[in-house]
């Protein structure tokens, strides 16, 4: 009962705290929202404009350099705000400020639409690299992300962010799974100071301040290694490993101790039946897809005088 009086406890909390970093009126869908992601021919055309953001960011959104950020299956709509907030000064950056003025101009923002179509539909990276984090600096991080801090009015990240870490495209709230420690770290500084004001609402400036440095670099430590992939439970995270799943027949046991099991890229090939199971058998399936009676029911019968 205490567990369960506790677990109410924080939800509540956590509503209470979202209603409170909302109650302004200022952050609302209409403010965010650009639309769906273009076709895939417009990330086809955004490949050809990102030459000079791959210099920073990586052929394919992927960093090298930590103090950049991956933008490899980032949110649509985050990257998309985020070109436009640098165009229009509402968020500022010594390079970037700078590097989205050299993206030519084009009717309806056309071509930050195809460059943010390009790195919003490339694949995560496998793992981030960077020293590992101590276990402790990852259960306070997982502590903040999942849970918040009811004591200083932090929110749980993922009530925003998700679970795993993938944002929410329509509200342009950024995928914060796989990125760099040091960048993540460096905006939460940004946002707590209000150098960084360009969350809806000023949301992000109202929960960051609240976190001392310890906490900030702990949720930054934690989102590095969140993988949405391996998050959200152990069953499959798409149609097609669905269907390979289903093809490969049930999944061997789960040893005790592991907490998921990776979706197999390859299925594994079914053995064929062998004579012994092919007599055992009791049914065997109709074209139609009914079960009719096999072998083994019928001598049954007969050796009961029922046949």
């Amino acid at each position: 009962m205490t567990s369960i009086t506790a677990a109410r406890g924080t939800r509540c909390f956590v509503a209470a705290a979202l209603l409170g970093v909302f109650a302004s009126g200022a952050v609302a869908a209409s403010s965010d929202y650009h639309g769906l992601p273009p076709p895939p021919v417009a990330a086809r055309q955004g490949a050809k404009l990102t030459a000079v953001c791959s210099a920073c960011h990586g052929a394919t959104g992927v960093s090298v350099a930590p103090a950049y950020p991956n933008l490899a299956g980032q949110q649509y709509n985050y990257i998309l705000k985020e070109l436009e907030d640098f165009r229009s000064g509402k968020r500022t950056s010594p390079i970037m400020s700078g590097m989205a003025m050299t993206i030519p101009a084009a009717p309806g923002n056309r071509d930050l639409k195809d460059i943010a179509a390009y790195f919003s539909q490339q694949p995560l990276p496998d793992t981030v690299a960077a020293a590992p984090a101590p276990a402790a600096q990852l259960k306070l991080g997982r502590q903040i992300y999942t849970q918040g801090l009811q004591g200083r009015g932090v929110p749980a990240c993922a009530a925003c962010h998700g679970l795993g870490g993938g944002g929410n495209g329509p509200m342009a709230i950024p995928a914060l799974a796989l990125q760099h420690e040091t960048y993540v770290l460096a905006q939460l500084e940004l946002f707590a100071s209000g150098a960084r004001s360009n969350a809806p609402g000023h949301v992000m400036h109202s929960i960051a301040k609240h976190m001392n440095k310890t906490q900030q670099t702990a949720v930054a430590a934690y989102v590095r290694q969140l993988d949405p992939r391996t998050t959200l439970g152990i069953g499959p995270k798409t149609y097609s490993q669905y269907v390979r799943q289903q093809m490969a027949g049930p999944a061997p046991p789960t040893p005790p101790g592991t907490t998921h099991a990776p979706v197999s890229a390859a299925p594994a090939k079914r053995a064929a039946p062998g004579p012994a199971a092919a007599v055992s058998s009791t049914h065997i399936e109709a074209p139609t897809g009914r079960a009719q009676p096999g072998a083994a029911d019928a001598a049954t019968r007969r050796e009961s005088g029922h046949d």
